[in-house]
């Protein structure tokens, strides 16, 4: 199942949203709603899977499955 990260920005604020296969940011937002509702849009392109959504401290604060559109 693949997953992509919600975190922090680095240092200069934001939030990433980030693969598993990668630390890099596949893109970055100014806000946490704005990188949720990217890293929805890039797995219902795919072929689905999890969200996992970090807090400003870094941890695991919720999680969404998300399905395929297509």
């Amino acid at each position: 199942m693949a997953q992509r990260h919600v975190v922090p920005g680095n240092g200069g604020g934001g939030w990433k949203v980030v693969g598993t296969a990668t630390d890099s940011a596949e893109s970055s937002t100014s806000t946490q709603a704005d990188a949720i509702d990217e890293a929805r849009r890039q797995l219902e392109d795919t072929d689905g899977g999890e969200i996992l959504i970090h807090g400003v401290d870094g941890s695991v604060r919720d999680r969404r499955t998300i399905q395929t559109t297509s």
